[in-house]
């Protein structure tokens, strides 16, 4: 059999369709499989993000728990636009025509995603709230502790100045006790003004307490950012 033009014509337009199929192949994935990955990657960093936060509260309380004055801890959180202040939320103690007002600290986190749907979480009035698409609610409740008339609330506040950070890399935060301040209170009420959702769990938490005898410790936090 003897070669012909047509021949190496063939071979060209062979090549030239696996080259296409390869073209769709990758076009294909790149529409379909490269953003599914991506979406899956960002939708796990997501809930490890919901447990860094949680570790992250749970880190603060134990500095007033078994902690004190000077103690420091760290916690790590995956890359993204963090913003340390206050909360929208007032937090004060009544007794008779005396008032009390608190401002609680608050850091709230957006990831960078691209696919996955975005949220914020925030760490507010030592609670954990998670808002995405539009809605709101509480994964871990503020620290009250009710016991019959006595009832013990810890409030952490900000001791440094406010601050946002956005990082393409793990954010490490460091937690230091500057001071904690604990007042106690007779015959007070706790009234929350602000934020409707806070409002809303402090309700629950408290219950029917009314007026009763309080213990407050105020725990002031210094944060730095790395």
């Amino acid at each position: 059999m003897h070669s012909s033009a047509d021949d190496g014509l063939s071979e060209v337009v062979g090549f030239i369709c696996i080259l296409a199929l390869i073209a769709v192949v990758l076009a294909v994935w790149a529409a379909g499989g490269v953003p599914a990955g991506e979406l899956r990657k960002e939708q796990h960093i997501a809930a490890e993000t919901a447990v860094q936060f949680s570790d992250m509260k749970l880190a603060m309380d134990l500095l007033w728990i078994a902690g004190g004055t000077g103690d420091t801890r760290s916690v790590t959180i995956d890359a993204g636009t963090l913003s340390i202040g206050n909360s929208d939320t007032i937090i004060r103690i009544t007794i008779n025509e005396s008032e009390t007002s608190y401002f609680p600290l608050r850091l709230s986190y957006t990831p960078e995603f691209v696919y996955a749907e975005r949220f914020v979480l925030s760490a507010d009035c030592g609670a954990v709230v998670l808002t995405t698409g539009g809605t709101r609610s509480v994964i871990l409740p503020p620290s009250v502790a009710p016991r019959e008339n006595d009832l013990r609330l810890m409030i952490p506040a900000l001791a440094s100045p406010a601050m946002e950070i956005s990082k393409t890399e793990p954010i490490t935060l460091r937690f230091h006790v500057e001071n904690i301040r604990e007042y106690q209170f007779t015959n007070a009420s706790v009234s929350v003004f602000g934020d409707s959702l806070l409002r809303n769990v402090f309700a629950q938490t408290l219950g029917d307490a009314g007026q009763c005898n309080l213990t407050v410790r105020e725990v002031l936090y210094v944060i730095e950012v790395a």
